[in-house]
Parts: structure tokens; sequence; C-alpha cells
């Protein structure tokens, strides 16, 4: 273990690693640059493995009441979370780690180690394959990019709902299918976008037949994002206009800026980031049963909060990075502290500031493993609003009769144009 931190402190100021550093991953670390044993006690070895984990015993519940005697393995946001509403729980279960990934992603990882390295505007990569870019990161960005280009397979297609929770309790849904795919990922990958989604709305009838096809660059700085929208009324295609940092997504109820879309996305210069201390949390871990379809949406989307008993977190171990706002730019956030699963290099838990510098915003991806991926990707994405009390989700699909589709056929470049969504949309 303390060879490990040796190593990940003495790259730092080196623009790229050296092959000496390289060799780690084939040992003392992972695959993807996570340490592999574990902390002797709460976090175990990484195994390459994947269990069934539904069924797994209970180890204790982090309740309003006890939270304290865990607060050196709780972030600020969950904190908040805990003073903010009673009915606020943590289940805690035995800590399984089943990040995966197929061995060509893995063998990309390791030549990424010592060929990718930032652009000279630090707002994108260069030089990497279609894997993690920086398994041996040495900057809070590259920490960044690597959630940016995490492992989430190279296509997936699925019908979903997202829901707006009112303080009340009372909730609104929205279902949409869609199709994402992750063109880093693709062998013939040539760097133009980075993902590319199309999806239609479904239902409330209101938003029924309206559609959006996005092309995604890595760089946004510098590559804007290409979007258009389905005007049912004319039936065609129009242009969207660029929409991107803390425009607010209007399906949210205002409750997600467009760059808390997958928790964080999107160019990162208008913060200053930093690299905090590694820590282990509990985090959401493994939430298989959260995805079940015995459960209805009315069992999960509860008052305040989803219903913890459908949830289940875990310790392990996170890289913590923090976005502080530059001073020459305006966002809703003033700072923005993210929480890393350091095997998925997923955030799974975001806290965001307001102007004042106040706790305003808690995010919660609540990933479980998916055997067609095969990896760990989200259920859901939560984001709790803490003034307001209302909270948004996205991705819920227990009441869709159909599973989530990893890697199928991959779509043909031609479905991501105005004309293949034309077709699409009819």
């Amino acid at each position: 273990m303390k060879l490990v931190l040796l190593l990940l402190v003495s790259v730092v100021s080196f623009a790229k690693v050296d092959t000496l550093s390289q060799s780690h991953l084939n040992w003392e670390l992972t695959p993807f640059g996570a340490i592999k044993v574990g902390n002797g006690k709460d976090i175990p070895i990484w195994n390459d493995l994947s269990k069934n984990l539904i069924d797994e015993k209970l180890l204790f519940t982090i309740t309003h009441d006890n939270y304290q005697q865990y607060k050196d393995n709780l972030t600020a946001g969950q904190i908040a979370l805990f003073d903010r509403y009673e009915t606020f729980q943590m289940p805690v279960y035995p800590s399984h780690r089943t990040a995966v990934a197929p061995q060509w992603v893995y063998d990309n990882t390791f030549d990424n180690a010592i060929h990718a390295e930032l652009n000279k505007d630090q707002s994108g990569f260069e030089n990497a394959k279609g894997g993690i870019p920086f398994p041996i990161p040495q900057s809070a960005l590259e920490v960044y990019f690597n959630h940016i280009a995490r492992w989430r397979g190279q296509q997936l297609e699925s019908t979903f709902s997202d829901a707006v929770v009112e303080k009340s309790g009372q909730y609104t849904l929205i279902t949409s299918k869609a199709l994402v795919r992750f063109d880093s990922y693709l062998p013939e990958h040539k760097g133009k976008n980075f993902l590319s989604i199309i999806g239609k709305t479904l239902a409330p009838a209101t938003r029924s037949g309206s559609g959006v096809l996005v092309l995604e660059p890595l760089d946004q700085l510098n590559n804007k994002r290409s979007a258009w929208l389905w005007d049912k009324g004319r039936r065609r295609v129009i242009r969207a206009p660029n929409v991107s940092y803390d425009n607010v997504v209007q399906t949210s109820g205002g409750l997600r800026t467009v760059d808390d879309t997958d928790m964080i996305s999107g160019s990162p210069d208008r913060f200053d980031w930093e690299m905090l201390e590694k820590r282990e949390i509990y985090i959401p871990y493994n939430n298989e049963k959260l995805d079940s379809k015995k459960l209805r949406y009315r069992d999960i989307l509860t008052k305040n909060h989803i219903n913890p008993q459908h949830t289940r977190y875990e310790l392990h171990r996170v890289w913590v990075i923090q976005a502080s706002l530059k001073p020459k730019w305006r966002h809703l956030y003033s700072k923005r502290t993210f929480y890393i699963d350091e095997d998925t290099w997923q955030v799974v838990i975001a806290d965001q500031y307001n102007k004042k510098g106040d706790l305003w915003r808690v995010s919660m991806s609540y990933p479980r493993f998916f055997k067609q991926m095969p990896g760990v990707f989200s259920v859901i994405n939560v984001f709790h609003d803490l003034v307001s009390k209302r909270y948004h989700v996205m991705g819920l699909e227990n009441e869709v009769k159909s599973e989530a589709k990893y890697n199928g056929k991959i779509a043909k470049d031609g479905l991501f144009t105005p004309s293949g969504f034309k077709r699409y949309m009819r």
C-alpha cells in the first residue's frame, strides 16, 4: 500500500508517466489504475469477480440519529441530507469491487498510461485509445477526464423515465427512449465525436413525439456540441441552440444544469481544479435491488429522497477533486466537490455550492454491475436541492418491460445525422 501511494505522489511533476510507473498496472494497481489491495478490513482486494448480491445480509444502517459516528466516511453532502431529513438512511452492506471491462479495454488503458496527455488548453486529451486515458492520474483534470471517458460499453439502448419530485412528495414523469453510442470505444473511432445520442419522448402526451439528436465532442471549449430537435408540429428537424455550462435543463424542473448531466460533463474551463486527499467513503454501489422490475416508481419516489430501503451503500476508496469558479466567470455554482470511485472512475457523489459558498445541491449516482457491458454503470442519478427540498431522478426503468441493451448491433453513422434523425422520428 505505501509503495503504491509513493508511486502516485512521485509522478506528479512529470508530463506523462514512464514505463516503470506504467508497469504497476500489472501488479500493484488494477488495469484501470485503482489500488488492487484492500484496506485489510472493510475494502476487499480487487479480484475481477462479480456476484449476485441482492440477498446479501445488511451490516448496519446509517441514520439521522447515528450518522455522527460515521462522519469520517461521509461526504459533506451526505451529512447535509442526514441533517435535513430525519427519514434519510444509508443501508450499508459488505463491499464488493465488481468493476470489470473487456481485456482489450485494459490493453488500451495500459497503452494510454504512457501516451495520453491533456491538450494545450486542458479542455480535452490526445493520443488515447478506447480506455481510461489516465490510469495513473497526476492532476484533478486527468481524474475528471477519466470520468468523462470511462468504460460504459460501446452502445446503450434503453427506455426510461425521469422524475421531478416536489416537496409534497408528488411527482411528474417524462418517459423517453434513447440510443447512446460511445464513439471513442469503437474500433474505427477517428476522434470527431466522443459520443452520439439520439432519442424521442414517449410520455406524457403533451411532450410525446418530440426528440433530440446530440453529437458530443470531447473538447467542448474548441468544438461545440451539435444538437438538433424534432419539431413535431411541422414534422421537421431544426438546429438546437448551443446549450452548455449552467444552462438549466427544463425537463428537470430546474434542478439540473446541463453540466450536471452524468454528474459532471462538458468543458471544465470555467473552474480551477484541485486534487484533494483520497478517502474511504460509504457510496452507493451494487444497486441491483433498486433496478428490480418488481418495484413500481411509487415504491422508489418518496418524499424528500428516494426510498432508502431499496438502496445499497458500500465502503469504497474514492478520488476527491474540487472545482472552484474562476473570478472572471459566472456560474450557478461557486464550488463543486466530486467523489470518484477508484475502480470505475465514475463520479458517484457531487456536492455543489451556491454563490455565497453554502452547500446547495447534492447529487448521487446509484450504480450496479451489468453483465452485458460488462461493467458498472448507473441505475439512476438523483439530484437533491437542499433549499427547495425537491429532487430530480434520471434513468428509472423499473416499469419498462424491456431491459437496457448494451453493445447490440452498433448503429451506423448515418443514424446520427439530420436525415437519419428524421427517419428515426417517423
